[in-house]
């Protein structure tokens, strides 16, 4: 069991840490995704390097199935190919997934104004008919002349109400459509906030959930948790295993939160934790939890029962001060983690 080490603020200098082994991990992405582009020609565009990116980091499997087959083929990448998969699997806003929704919002207000149009003529006819009639009424002579006239009301009436009913079901389709469409909409928005690996928030979501408590939350606790050479582990076993200890350290958190906790992927290998109404002690309390349960982990490859090599987790503690920023919170929590790091890896660092 480690030690739990605490740091003080005053022996700590406040700027934003860059600890070796993830700066040179982003180096060497960066190199070979330029390098990957010059050799293919494709512009190194910021879409197109960032498919390149997340080709040689191998998230997401999309991404990375789609352009290995490619070089393994021979057949040229290109820039539409590129664009193409950079907003449908990478672009944060998830365009492609919200087009589909978009275009049947379309139609449907098309299809409504239609509706309220036709509607419209009709009462425009009723209106017509009955000052029709009622002018009929003042040169009437005779029960014959009202007769008439009472058949032309009754007849204009029974059309006005059918094509009332036939608006109203037309009506009461569209706000069905109108229903399922908010619903998927609403899938939509919530699958754009979720890392598809882990199953946790992905960095996006996270902010949003951090600027929402900043307002509701005023004990607030952040985890910083980063996995231990991490590049050692894809070098060593490939990407596949890879993902598979990010979705187990992924789990372990989860587990080792509260319902009304957040966790999120915050990018590769590195999580947040938000932990509302919890004071620094009980930080490093789920902190150091969570780092020794995923330091007992023990997997084994399936395909060959190879046992991977234990892997472990630092972590950086912060929590919120008076004067605090989202921004200026997470960069203590960032700082401890560099802290845990720098003292040896797999321990619990925090910044008060």
């Amino acid at each position: 069991m480690e030690v739990l080490k605490c740091q003080k603020t005053g022996s700590v200098a406040m700027t934003t840490p860059t600890y070796p082994d993830r700066f040179e991990r982003a180096e060497e992405l960066a190199k070979k995704s330029l390098a990957l582009l010059i050799k293919t020609r494709v512009p190194p565009i910021p879409p197109c390097y960032a498919v390149g990116y997340a080709f040689f980091e191998g998230v997401p499997d999309e991404v990375h199935a789609v352009i290995q087959e490619c070089l393994q083929k021979g057949e040229p990448l290109g820039e539409d190919l590129l664009l193409a998969l950079y907003e449908r699997y990478i672009l944060p806003d998830g365009y492609e997934r919200f087009r589909s929704v978009r275009t049947d919002l379309e139609r449907l207000l098309k299809m409504l104004l239609k509706t309220l149009r036709a509607a419209d003529d009709d009462n425009k006819t009723f209106q017509q008919a009955l000052l029709d009639n009622i002018k009929a009424l003042e040169t009437a002579e005779d029960s014959l002349a009202l007769q008439n006239i009472a058949q032309s009301l009754l007849t204009a009436a029974q059309r006005a109400h059918a094509e009332q009913q036939r608006l109203a079901e037309e009506l009461a389709q569209a706000r069905a459509e109108l229903k399922k469409a908010h619903t998927e909409l609403d899938q939509h928005r919530r699958a754009a906030l979720m890392d598809p690996l882990t199953g946790l928030y992905n960095r996006r979501g996270f902010e949003q959930v951090l600027h929402e408590l900043w307002n509701t939350a005023p004990v607030l606790t952040m985890l910083v948790a980063d996995i231990d050479h991490f590049k050692k582990i894809n070098d060593t076993y490939g990407h596949p295993v890879g993902d598979v200890v990010i979705r187990q350290v992924a789990e372990t958190i989860r587990r080792g939160i509260r319902g009304e906790d957040y966790a999120a992927r915050y990018g590769g290998e590195e999580f947040v934790v938000l932990l509302p109404d919890t004071d620094l002690q009980g930080g490093l309390q789920v902190a150091e939890h969570i780092r020794s349960r995923v330091a007992k982990l023990r997997l084994v490859r399936k395909h060959d029962n190879l046992a991977i090599d234990a892997f472990t987790l630092s972590v950086g503690v912060a929590s919120r001060r008076a004067e605090d920023t989202p921004e200026t919170l997470f960069r203590r929590a960032d700082e401890a983690l560099y802290l845990s790091k720098a003292g040896g890896r797999n321990q619990v660092t925090s910044l008060v």
